[in-house]
């Protein structure tokens, strides 16, 4: 029988594996943490790399975040300690008065220090996160630094640049007053073995914590790999994946002796594949225009039953099985989540709630082409990978779609679509790396995918970027269901 640690473990699994693909964080939050939650954090951080098939960087992470996490409680620790002997910790001359004895008192009697740090509420938080190629690290205590903390950190970091590496530094005389100081140097030097550059260690004070904050690339031949592979694959995908089920009905709709136009474009409008076929045949016809009702009644009925032909070469036909549907019923969903907060939550700078509806319906385009790979492409990514020594960890990371985004966004690029699609598909919930100019577009789809992506239970409601869901007056978990409870009350529809 597993035990209550086991069990844990393979339902967080379970939720790391999602945030990896999704590319959100993975937050840890302790007040004390006891020895046990040391021991909980090492899994965590095993399991994350290793979805991210980065399991090179465990020992050095394994020592760095224990040694920042015991920093950070130390602070807090701190903080409890001057508060219960009345001093001041921001004046200088309490300061000195207080350190003279902290490490003593705290270390003879710190399980009472430990219950005070959790009566006030000073925490201790780890966020992991894989971020396109590179992983994003912080530890975050809501202790904030002093300006005497502050600047010993910096005198540290300045420090580093004297050193090449481990052994130079222990042969120099540092300041190790408070125990901390020279364990900064430790871990920015250990970090730079795998990649870490100066700009990338950053500790700093933000909205009330302070905040250690690394980021790592990932392994340059993985992730070079699959921007190689993805590239590849989307050159090789000269058809569309219809569905059987979806295209057949398709078929009946336009072969009919009267075409029931409304009928048919309700039922195109649903499915992301065949939506797909009609916006690419109008990029032939004119400017692209993301409203699909009006870039459907360009065409006449002749012309659509062309495009939803047998004959087309753009289509292919792939089984419906309950797997293919649930990708295009996410889609759908997506799409109307989008289409309902633009019309609620307007934005300054959005597209129309109809062409937003359309890039919520098409977010998902890369998703799909991967998990319908025909047995030919994967004999291609097989033939491709032949020379790579990392073959296996690149299709693990592309079969599994945690880039899935990437290769929508080039395949939107390969097909034409305008950069407004392209930006979307790439960086949907990734708000830092996109133009001004498309930022209100992502954060309206950012929202629907994560209201739908909640309601399959894939993700929490702590993983949200809480300044986007501001945006749309949100602050707290029970606002956010109430709007996916009243939009799935109405249906799917609009």
């Amino acid at each position: 029988m597993k035990s209550d640690y086991e069990q844990l473990m393979e339902v967080d699994s379970r939720k790391i594996a999602e945030a990896v693909k999704l590319q959100l964080p993975i937050i840890v939050t302790s007040y004390t943490l006891p020895r046990n939650m040391e021991t909980y954090i090492r899994e965590v951080l095993k399991t994350f790399l290793t979805e991210c098939r980065q399991e090179q960087l465990f020992e050095y992470l394994n020592f760095c975040l224990s040694e920042l996490m015991t920093n950070a409680k130390k602070a807090n620790t701190k903080r409890v300690y001057f508060e219960e002997r009345n001093l001041d910790i921001n004046n200088l001359e309490d300061y000195e008065k207080g350190m003279k004895t902290f490490k003593e008192d705290t270390l003879t009697n710190i399980d009472h220090y430990l219950e005070l740090q959790k009566k006030k509420g000073l925490y201790i938080k780890l966020l992991l996160q894989l971020r396109g190629d590179k992983i994003k690290i912080e530890i975050r205590n809501n202790a904030i630094l002093t300006g005497r903390e502050a600047g010993r950190i910096q005198s540290k970091l300045e420090c580093v640049q004297k050193f090449e590496n481990v052994q130079e530094a222990f042969q120099n005389e540092l300041d190790q007053s408070e125990g901390a100081g020279f364990g900064i140097i430790i871990i920015v030097l250990m970090l730079q073995k795998v990649g870490l550059s100066k700009d990338n260690y950053q500790v700093f004070v933000d909205d009330k914590e302070t905040v250690t904050r690394i980021i790592l690339p990932c392994n340059w031949k993985i992730f070079g790999g699959i921007e190689m592979l993805s590239y590849q694959y989307v050159k090789l995908q000269n058809t569309y994946p219809c569905l059987q089920e979806h295209f057949s009905k398709a078929q009946k709709f336009v072969n009919s002796p009267e075409l029931d136009r409304n009928a048919f474009y309700d039922y195109i409008s649903k499915d992301l594949i065949l939506s797909m076929l009609m916006l690419k045949k109008s990029l032939h016809k004119m400017d692209t225009n993301l409203n699909l009702l009006e870039v459907f009644n360009t065409f006449t009925d002749g012309e659509l039953r062309e495009i939803f032909s047998l004959d087309n070469p753009d289509v292919s036909v792939i089984n419906t099985t309950e797997d293919t549907k649930k990708y295009f019923d996410h889609s759908r969903n997506v799409a109307y989540y989008a289409y309902n907060i633009a019309k609620n939550f307007p934005l300054p700078g959005a597209l129309s709630p109809e062409s937003l509806y359309t890039l919520g319906l098409l977010n998902s385009i890369g998703l799909v082409m991967i998990k319908t790979a025909t047995p030919e492409q994967i004999q291609y990514v097989d033939d491709l990978l032949k020379n790579y020594d990392v073959a296996q960890q690149i299709k693990d990371i592309f079969y599994r779609g945690i880039t899935a985004d990437y290769i929508g966004m080039v395949f939107a690029k390969k097909e034409g679509f305008p950069s407004i699609v392209s930006s979307v598909f790439g960086f949907w919930n990734n708000t830092e790396s996109i133009d001004l100019d498309n930022l209100a577009n992502h954060k309206v789809i950012y929202f629907a995918e994560m209201l739908q992506c909640y309601d399959e239970g894939r993700i929490e409601f702590y993983q949200l970027d809480k300044e986007i869901l501001k945006e749309f007056n949100i602050t707290a978990e029970v606002q956010f269901t109430h709007i996916l409870d009243e939009l799935k009350k109405k249906g799917l529809f609009f």
